[in-house]
């Protein structure tokens, strides 16, 4: 009882005070104080969100190329297009991106440092949606227990729980006087961060938990933290995983493994035609394209003879090369250039700290996301299922995405609307090797 008293009385104590204050309204009145006001648009960041919205709506034609039905000739008009092909999947997302801009607008009424205050209830809740998710979720592929069921559809509230992991772990960081310089400041951090980590692990969701890890990266990173302790880390995890994973590799067949299939996959795809042809098939789609593409619902595509699974999901940037070539994809990756360099531009201008890690940590999970995304379906990485920011089909990560979006935009404005100055540079300092 000892036990257990210990370790739920400050948790009671935490929600018991978290009430409190709200039935007092000083929550309710600090947002109403702090509210949206019209005269802040001029401090809005529009190339970010114009960036984002093209994106998106770039996506949903993708997603449209890549639900197309087989045909034997090309339809000459667009009207023609929609009157022959299903719409569901496009239509689908345009109604999440809607839903999504709403919540990206509600979290510009919502104080960002509120979330700061509240730090240590984000992550309870982090924690707490996490294991609600191994006790709830249905068995999906993979053995993987991640989606919920919401009504007649279904949510993944690990793809939500990226965001409360930014705001909470910002606020560990921002809060710290001098960067991290030994093992047991880096210990303890990291102890708190691998909970909720080992939770989505034990889905499993292992890509879902590398965002994680890709996040508290950036975010120890860009804290200043001592170059020399970061390099004896990834030494030592080098020198743990190494022996790891050569023993899983030659130990454990394929067929016992989904994860460890899709890994041999990587390494020696012509060993498993049955396995790989998602890989080799999303290649193969990719160069066909050539320069400009084949066209949206063009005959013989392998977007519309369904050769790719998941191609509108995971694997929808092979149907961006196959249906607008190579100059299609390299527009995005442009585009998605501009907008991580707009989130790193704008964190080193950000005044407060709290608010500049936060934008970081967004700039950190997309940048894995981007580059793991394009990366696997490449070749160059392990296919790991993991979405292509704002281009992707789903929900989840859609409206996760617009929140992270919406989150940098309120820190943005609050920056913008004070005239304090400037307390915090985002660059490392100088490190003598």
């Amino acid at each position: 009882m000892r036990f257990f008293h210990a370790v739920f009385a400050p948790i009671r104590r935490l929600f018991s005070r978290l009430w409190r204050r709200i039935r007092e309204n000083r929550v309710i009145s600090y947002a109403v104080e702090h509210r949206f006001r019209r005269a802040d648009l001029r401090f809005f960041d529009w190339p970010l969100l114009i960036t984002v919205i093209g994106i998106t709506l770039f996506g949903i034609v993708c997603i449209f190329s890549a639900t197309s039905s087989q045909v034997t000739e090309k339809p000459d008009t667009i009207l023609e297009m929609l009157e022959t092909q299903s719409i569901y999947y496009p239509r689908q997302q345009l109604i999440l991106l809607l839903g999504s801009l709403a919540a990206l607008i509600i979290v510009q009424l919502i104080p960002y440092k509120l979330a700061q205050r509240y730090h240590v209830f984000l992550y309870l809740a982090n924690v707490g949606f996490l294991m609600i998710t191994l006790l709830l979720a249905k068995v999906g592929r993979g053995a993987m227990k991640a989606f919920v069921t919401v009504g007649s559809g279904s949510f993944q509230p690990s793809e939500l729980c990226k965001d409360l992991m930014i705001l909470w772990g910002a606020a560990i960081f921002a809060r710290r006087k001098q960067p991290i310089s030994g093992w047991k400041d880096l210990f303890q951090m990291t102890a708190y961060v691998f909970i909720p980590i080992i939770l989505v692990v034990l889905q499993p969701d292992v890509g879902t938990a590398l965002v994680y890890v890709a996040v508290y990266a950036v975010l120890v990173f860009v804290s200043g933290t001592d170059i020399k302790l970061i390099g004896k880390i990834l030494l030592i995890a080098a020198v743990v995983a190494t022996p790891v994973l050569w023993y899983a590799l030659n130990n454990t067949s394929a067929s016992e493994s989904f994860r460890l299939t899709r890994f041999l996959i990587w390494l020696h795809p012509e060993d498993y035609p049955d396995e790989a042809r998602q890989v080799i098939n999303g290649q193969i789609a990719l160069g066909s394209g050539g320069l400009f593409g084949k066209g949206i619902v063009s005959p013989g595509s392998y977007a519309s003879l369904g050769y790719i699974s998941d191609d509108h999901t995971d694997f929808i940037f092979a149907i961006v090369c196959e249906s607008f070539g190579l100059v299609g994809g390299g527009l995005l990756v442009a585009a998605y250039i501009f907008l991580l360099a707009r989130l790193i531009r704008l964190a080193s201008s950000i005044r407060d700290p709290y608010g500049a890690y936060i934008v970081m940590g967004v700039a950190g999970m997309f940048i894995f996301h981007v580059v793991e995304n394009i990366g696997m379906v490449i070749g160059l990485l392990p296919v790991t299922g993991i979405p292509l920011p704002f281009v992707s089909y789903g929900g989840s990560n859609l409206l996760t995405n617009m929140i992270a979006i919406g989150l940098v935009e309120n820190v943005v404005i609050e920056d913008r609307r004070s005239s304090k100055p400037r307390s915090f540079s985002i660059h490392r300092p100088h490190i003598d090797l």
